[in-house]
């Protein structure tokens, strides 16, 4: 691409707006070229890195979130922001894998999932509060994408 193209959703904080959240992924990947496999891999990650924003983040409050993807050479980057109280995911315990599935606490997989669906995920404490959280996949850019939502 000759010029970078970023593509911006924002929507109400909802478990309600996933699936619009899912076919932006979808639009959006398929236009910049994504592969396949990929959009599956950022489906996911966007998916817990919403839900936790929505559960966890907003709670009973509600808000926003946005959503921003543009390519970078051969990876995809995606920004997500909120505006809900900060969140450290250091505080958050690693998921028991090794435990029986009946045994385990339910919940404790969206970080260890975004994490393991990206190459790459920060997040970032945004000034004057809320929330970003950084995802980069790299080597999923087909090059004979269009480039246009079409």
């Amino acid at each position: 691409m000759s010029e970078e193209q970023v593509f911006d959703l924002s929507v109400n904080a909802s478990l309600d707006n996933l699936q619009g959240i899912r076919s932006y992924i979808d639009r959006v990947g398929t236009s910049l070229g994504v592969n396949e496999s990929a959009l599956g891999d950022l489906r996911l990650a966007v998916d817990e890195a919403v839900t936790n924003v929505v559960i966890h983040g907003y709670g009973e409050t509600g808000g926003i979130v946005e959503l921003h993807m543009h390519a970078d050479g051969d990876a995809v980057v995606i920004r997500i922001r909120d505006r809900a109280a900060s969140f450290d995911p250091s505080h958050v315990n690693a998921p028991q894998l090794d435990t029986n599935l009946k045994d385990r606490p339910f919940g404790g997989m969206g970080v260890f999932l975004i994490r393991k669906m990206t190459d790459k995920a920060e997040f970032l404490p945004l000034p004057g509060g809320g929330n970003e959280i950084r995802l980069v996949k790299r080597g999923v850019i087909q090059t004979c994408a269009s480039g246009s939502l079409g």
